[in-house]
């Protein structure tokens, strides 16, 4: 086999395999899209206590799955004792309770759903609640989970980028591998009956 040939189905395999990886890389890290720490990122732990709003991002009010969405609520209170900006829009928003007593929508992480959201402004809020809850920045969640996807995508597609231009080395070096020879040896001899190579 010529030297070409093994360097090519060499070079071929290695690249295959780098994109396969990659590929896999990719994918896994797809599959971890919407699964991250809830309690982790939260900002605030209830039921009770005093919270510092920032106002920085949309909070969104998580409990785990084993609490009764028609049982859970939370009351908001601001420095100046109001609980809302009216009596028909309280600080806290709940959502729309499930058929099976949870709310939120199927991309809530494994073990909690959202419950709700909270409206109000910067500043220091008490915080009465039924059960315990967190409450998560949404544009955090959204920022990090998206980041995760959009590399998670790239590294895919490179994978599968990588891993065909590795077969297409594998096939050049085959190519190589059956239409290249080894050169042979030549043998001159000359008058004085020397022999060069």
């Amino acid at each position: 086999m010529h030297i070409a040939g093994k360097i090519f189905l060499g070079l071929g395999l290695l690249i295959t395999l780098a994109g396969v990886l990659l590929t896999i890389g990719g994918g896994s890290t797809l599959d971890d899209v919407g699964e991250w720490d809830v309690e982790g990122k939260s900002q605030f732990d209830g039921p009770d206590g005093t919270w510092e709003h920032d106002g920085m991002d949309w909070m969104i009010i998580y409990v785990s799955d084993d609490v009764d969405c028609e049982t859970f609520s939370v009351t908001y209170t601001n420095e100046t004792g109001a609980t809302g900006y009216s009596e028909d829009e309280p600080f806290f928003n709940k959502e729309e309770c499930n058929a099976d007593g949870t709310a939120g929508v199927d991309d809530d992480p494994s073990g909690y759903y959202s419950v709700g959201e909270f409206r109000g402004e910067a500043g220091e809020y008490t915080v009465d609640g039924t059960h315990e809850f967190y409450t998560v920045g949404a544009f955090e969640v959204i920022l990090e989970e998206g980041g995760e996807a959009v590399g998670g995508f790239f590294a895919a597609a490179g994978g599968i980028g990588t891993a065909c231009c590795g077969i297409f080395f594998l096939l050049l070096g085959g190519i190589f591998a059956l239409v290249l020879k080894e050169p042979k040896k030549t043998q001159i001899t000359g008058a004085g009956s020397f022999t060069t190579e």
